[in-house]
């Protein structure tokens, strides 16, 4: 039998209080009934059955397992593109902060939340740019995630063509991801179509590449902050930059993919976590392993029997 919890100091004192505290009460009672000429046969029957509870309740809390089985566990791993926008556009606040720093945020929940999968990061904003190849590695990943901004790469554009195209070109010549699930997830407010060629689109359905597009942003927009004021144009107006839904969706429908929403009133990240693990990853690991219960329950339902037992039997001390 082995124990869940170490009988720790804790424990041994309310232990001790209440063997010292029911033995002064037995103590006490045999005196007064040798006082009293009466015998106290029948107390005996409550210690008998208040000993065995109060050891029975001991072990339960001591959490005794037993019956030892052996289980087979297995870990699934997926490979999984982070495409991330890093045109001037996503310094737009609509979402609070604003979009970049929003993603930034998110991102940091989805590494948690996928434990173990290997995770790249793609950057892009005219071009796009390998930030980090597939890996297992959390914390420089959470490192490159701290690090992007919107001037990390020269030019200001929306090329999301050149990140899936990039993107694409990694899980394709990646011999380890082969027979590996390759899901994209992509963060942009999409403010450029994306005019891909018709085999890019091709190879996603022919492979079974799975694009996930988050639309970061409002419909509605909002100005671009600078330094000192706001992005304006070529013809000095001011620079409103707005989600555009119909980009996306026709995006979502050329890869057969899903599309997702962020901002300050609807965060769909949970539903991206969800659907991502729903899909069947690569086997990575598999052992067996023996499993103890913890079989605490079997001893704290005979002790609480034996106290119920206790209130029942009515004894009398003493017998006048």
């Amino acid at each position: 039998m082995n124990w869940n919890y170490p009988f720790g100091t804790t424990e041994f004192v309310f232990s001790l209080l209440f063997v010292g505290a029911y033995a002064a009460f037995f103590v006490r009672t045999i005196r007064v009934a040798r006082r009293l000429k009466t015998t106290t046969r029948s107390l005996i029957i409550k210690l008998f059955i208040r000993t065995i509870a109060f050891v029975l309740l001991l072990i339960s809390l001591l959490g005794p397992s037993f019956g030892e089985a052996e289980r087979d566990l297995q870990s699934q791993g997926k490979d999984i593109y982070l495409l991330v926008d890093l045109s001037k556009s996503m310094d737009a606040n609509d979402v609070s902060p604003t979009r970049l720093e929003k993603v930034k945020f998110e991102i940091n929940h989805f590494l948690d939340a996928m434990a173990n999968n290997r995770i790249g990061l793609i950057v892009f904003s005219n071009e796009a740019y390998t930030q980090s190849p597939l890996t297992y590695d959390r914390a420089a990943m959470n490192l490159y995630v701290q690090s992007l901004q919107t001037d990390l790469l020269p030019g200001s554009g929306t090329n999301l063509c050149s990140s899936l195209e990039l993107a694409y070109l990694k899980v394709s010549q990646d011999e380890a991801a082969a027979d590996k699930s390759k899901i994209m997830v992509l963060f942009t407010d999409a403010e450029k179509k994306a005019d891909c060629s018709a085999s890019l689109f091709n190879n996603f359905r022919r492979f079974g590449i799975r694009l996930f597009v988050i639309g970061v942003g409002t419909p509605e927009g909002s100005f671009i902050r600078t330094q000192n004021s706001v992005l304006k144009d070529e013809d000095g107006e001011s620079v409103i930059s707005k989600l555009q839904e119909d980009v996306i969706k026709n995006l979502v429908q050329q890869t057969q993919g899903q599309g997702y929403r962020i901002d300050n009133k609807q965060n769909e990240l949970s539903s991206v976590i969800h659907d991502i693990n729903s899909i069947e990853g690569q086997v990575i690991d598999r052992r067996r392993v023996t499993v103890a219960s913890n079989k605490y329950y079997y001893f704290l339902i005979i002790a609480l029997g034996l106290l119920v037992l206790d209130l029942l039997i009515t004894v009398r001390t003493f017998r006048l």
